[in-house]
């Protein structure tokens, strides 16, 4: 498996989120510039639920 970090968003993850990839799925998607092989520091950190999630929505009727 190679660790690989997404240059676009893929199957729901953000751009710049950490995956796995197949040796063979990391060639086919890095030659459409998807991915990008992870350095050693960027491997090791996951993306966290923070990092995923949606931003807050406005109260219109609360928040003026």
């Amino acid at each position: 498996m190679i660790k690989a970090i997404l240059i676009k968003p893929l199957d729901g993850d953000p751009a710049g989120s950490t995956r796995e990839f197949s040796p063979e799925d990391f060639r086919r998607l890095e030659a459409y510039g998807a991915v990008r092989k992870a350095g050693a520091d960027e491997a090791k950190k996951a993306p966290t639920a923070k990092d995923k999630r949606a931003p807050a929505v406005v109260n219109k009727a609360v928040d003026k």
